[in-house]
Protein backbone atom coordinates (compact mmCIF):
# COMPACT_ATOMS: atom_id res chain seq x y z
CA UNK A 1 0.00 0.00 0.00
CA UNK A 2 1.59 3.23 -0.24
CA UNK A 3 1.49 6.15 2.20
CA UNK A 4 -0.73 8.77 1.51
CA UNK A 5 0.89 11.86 1.62
CA UNK A 6 -0.14 14.84 4.22
CA UNK A 7 -0.50 18.13 3.11
CA UNK A 8 -0.69 20.91 5.86
CA UNK A 9 -2.82 23.88 5.07
CA UNK A 10 -2.61 27.18 7.24
CA UNK A 11 -5.07 29.96 6.73
CA UNK A 12 -7.16 32.13 9.01
CA UNK A 13 -9.93 32.22 6.50
CA UNK A 14 -12.10 29.10 6.79
CA UNK A 15 -13.38 29.00 3.38
CA UNK A 16 -9.90 29.37 1.83
CA UNK A 17 -9.23 26.14 4.35
CA UNK A 18 -11.99 24.57 2.62
CA UNK A 19 -11.69 24.91 -0.30
CA UNK A 20 -7.81 23.65 -0.21
CA UNK A 21 -8.91 20.45 1.56
CA UNK A 22 -11.53 19.82 -0.90
CA UNK A 23 -9.10 19.91 -4.20
CA UNK A 24 -6.19 18.40 -1.46
CA UNK A 25 -8.27 15.17 -0.56
CA UNK A 26 -9.79 14.44 -3.74
CA UNK A 27 -6.52 14.35 -5.26
CA UNK A 28 -5.88 11.99 -2.77
CA UNK A 29 -3.66 13.36 -0.13
CA UNK A 30 -4.60 13.42 3.68
CA UNK A 31 -5.38 17.17 4.85
CA UNK A 32 -4.87 18.59 8.06
CA UNK A 33 -5.57 22.12 8.70
CA UNK A 34 -4.81 25.07 11.31
CA UNK A 35 -6.43 28.32 11.29
CA UNK A 36 -3.53 30.22 13.03
CA UNK A 37 0.36 30.60 13.06
CA UNK A 38 -0.30 29.15 16.65
CA UNK A 39 -1.95 26.19 15.95
CA UNK A 40 0.27 25.29 12.60
CA UNK A 41 3.14 25.25 15.48
CA UNK A 42 1.06 23.30 17.59
CA UNK A 43 0.07 20.84 15.59
CA UNK A 44 4.07 20.69 13.69
CA UNK A 45 5.32 20.36 17.41
CA UNK A 46 2.80 17.30 18.61
CA UNK A 47 1.70 15.27 15.44
CA UNK A 48 3.32 11.76 14.99
CA UNK A 49 2.52 11.64 11.81
CA UNK A 50 4.91 13.03 8.98
CA UNK A 51 3.74 16.54 7.29
CA UNK A 52 4.80 16.33 3.79
CA UNK A 53 3.66 19.68 2.42
CA UNK A 54 2.77 23.14 3.91
CA UNK A 55 0.77 25.13 2.09
CA UNK A 56 0.84 28.97 4.40
CA UNK A 57 -1.22 31.76 3.68
CA UNK A 58 1.03 35.00 3.60
CA UNK A 59 -0.96 36.95 6.09
CA UNK A 60 -2.31 35.36 9.22
CA UNK A 61 -4.22 36.99 11.77
CA UNK A 62 -1.80 36.31 14.27
CA UNK A 63 2.01 35.98 12.39
CA UNK A 64 3.32 36.74 8.90
CA UNK A 65 3.42 33.51 6.83
CA UNK A 66 7.00 33.86 5.89
CA UNK A 67 7.89 34.23 9.62
CA UNK A 68 6.05 31.85 10.22
CA UNK A 69 8.31 29.59 7.89
CA UNK A 70 11.20 30.39 9.62
CA UNK A 71 9.62 29.61 13.01
CA UNK A 72 8.79 25.80 11.74
CA UNK A 73 11.72 25.92 10.64
CA UNK A 74 13.82 27.29 13.45
CA UNK A 75 11.24 25.79 16.74
CA UNK A 76 10.01 22.37 15.44
CA UNK A 77 11.64 18.92 13.49
CA UNK A 78 9.64 19.72 10.54
CA UNK A 79 11.33 20.23 6.80
CA UNK A 80 8.36 19.92 4.98
CA UNK A 81 8.45 22.02 1.87
CA UNK A 82 6.65 25.18 2.23
CA UNK A 83 4.03 26.89 -0.48
CA UNK A 84 3.49 30.53 0.05
CA UNK A 85 -0.31 31.38 -0.39
CA UNK A 86 -0.95 34.55 -1.02
CA UNK A 87 -3.40 37.76 -2.51
CA UNK A 88 -1.35 40.00 -0.84
CA UNK A 89 1.94 39.21 -2.39
CA UNK A 90 2.79 38.44 -5.93
CA UNK A 91 5.71 36.43 -7.12
CA UNK A 92 7.71 39.48 -8.07
CA UNK A 93 7.84 40.90 -4.52
CA UNK A 94 11.16 41.16 -2.94
CA UNK A 95 10.02 39.02 0.18
CA UNK A 96 8.68 36.63 -1.98
CA UNK A 97 12.14 35.99 -4.16
CA UNK A 98 14.10 35.93 -0.84
CA UNK A 99 12.40 33.24 0.60
CA UNK A 100 12.56 31.37 -2.91
CA UNK A 101 16.10 32.28 -3.22
CA UNK A 102 17.18 31.12 0.45
CA UNK A 103 15.09 28.37 0.29
CA UNK A 104 12.71 29.01 3.28
CA UNK A 105 9.90 28.51 0.58
CA UNK A 106 9.57 25.90 -2.02
CA UNK A 107 6.60 27.86 -4.54
CA UNK A 108 4.40 30.55 -4.20
CA UNK A 109 0.79 30.51 -5.91
CA UNK A 110 -1.15 33.82 -5.64
CA UNK A 111 -4.67 34.09 -4.77
CA UNK A 112 -7.03 33.55 -6.30
CA UNK A 113 -5.70 30.55 -7.21
CA UNK A 114 -7.31 27.67 -10.07
CA UNK A 115 -7.19 24.10 -8.44
CA UNK A 116 -4.43 23.59 -10.93
CA UNK A 117 -2.60 26.00 -9.84
CA UNK A 118 -2.02 24.44 -5.77
CA UNK A 119 -1.95 21.17 -7.55
CA UNK A 120 1.04 22.40 -10.27
CA UNK A 121 2.53 23.73 -7.37
CA UNK A 122 2.93 20.92 -4.96
CA UNK A 123 4.01 18.67 -7.86
CA UNK A 124 6.92 20.89 -9.15
CA UNK A 125 7.76 20.58 -4.77
CA UNK A 126 7.44 16.84 -4.89
CA UNK A 127 9.53 16.29 -8.39
CA UNK A 128 11.95 18.49 -7.16
CA UNK A 129 11.96 16.83 -3.51
CA UNK A 130 12.24 13.50 -5.21
CA UNK A 131 15.39 14.59 -7.44
CA UNK A 132 17.70 15.46 -5.07
CA UNK A 133 17.07 12.33 -3.19
CA UNK A 134 20.39 10.26 -4.35
CA UNK A 135 19.85 7.27 -6.73
CA UNK A 136 21.46 3.89 -5.64
CA UNK A 137 23.64 2.72 -8.46
CA UNK A 138 22.82 -0.85 -9.36
CA UNK A 139 25.35 -3.89 -9.38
Amino acid sequence: MTERLTVLVVDDEPDVRWVLEMILRRNGFTVATAGSGDEALRWLRAVELACHIILLDAKLSDIEGVELARRIRTETSCTAPVILVSGYFYKDDSVVQHSLRTGLISSFVTKPFHHEDILNAINTVLSAALSAIPMASSP
